[in-house]
């Protein structure tokens, strides 16, 4: 969420194309079931262990969901990181659909310069989501002004969840001045390699000279 980035877009319009990007050459993988991996080689006593591990609770049966759920991706809480915010940082619980619609409804402020990151934690249910990729796009009076995209990989389903961190190893600071300042909104999803939206929930924040 490159709100630096953001300002200046907003500040003379430019916005880029909507959809997450395609890795030229790249070759969509076959998608392959928790089942079907299972049963490829299972008299490969070394490689089913590799796959026990590599799968966790699914290679033994346990798919950790509701059936009646048909969600792929769930996501639990977002949680602001803050360097040096005084309280430390900002956490959404997001244990219903009702939490993640709410979510918009409460937004959080970021101090100019101030360093953070976004995390979030979810959970993957029923069969394997391979080549998941993290796009987020950030509007300004209804006018995307910046869109952050990364790969982040492929989960197993399992009972607990998964925490990515964006960015992943550097903090991001927040702009200043009088430009920047003011509410925005976010978007994000997570889009596998095939295009498939698993899941999209949408959030707020203002940028003030103060917390």
């Amino acid at each position: 969420m490159a709100i630096s980035k953001a300002a200046s877009r907003a500040a003379d319009g430019r916005e880029d194309d909507d959809g997450p990007s395609m890795t030229p050459g790249y070759v969509v993988p076959k998608k392959v079931g928790v089942d079907e991996l299972l049963a490829k080689d299972a008299d490969d006593e070394s490689l089913r262990k590799y796959k026990e591990q590599l799968l966790g609770q699914a290679a033994k049966g346990v798919r950790a969901a509701d059936p009646s759920d048909p969600r792929r991706v769930v996501i639990t809480e977002l949680r602001v990181l803050f360097h040096d915010r005084p309280g430390g940082d900002i956490v959404y619980a997001l244990n219903t659909p009702e939490d993640i619609r709410a979510l918009k409804s409460k937004p959080f402020v970021l101090k100019e310069k101030c360093l953070y990151r976004i995390q979030v934690s979810f959970r993957v249910q029923h069969e394997i989501v391979s080549g998941l990729k993290y796009v987020n796009k950030v509007f300004r009076a209804g006018i995307r002004v910046d869109k952050d995209e990364e790969m982040i990989g492929s989960y197993a389903p399992q009972d607990s969840s998964y925490t990515i961190t964006i960015p992943r190893r550097e903090w991001e600071e927040a702009p200043s001045g009088w430009l920047a300042r003011g509410g925005y909104t976010a978007e994000s999803s997570f889009v596998d390699d095939d295009g498939v939206t698993h899941l999209k929930y949408e959030y707020a924040f203002e940028l003030k000279t103060d917390w």
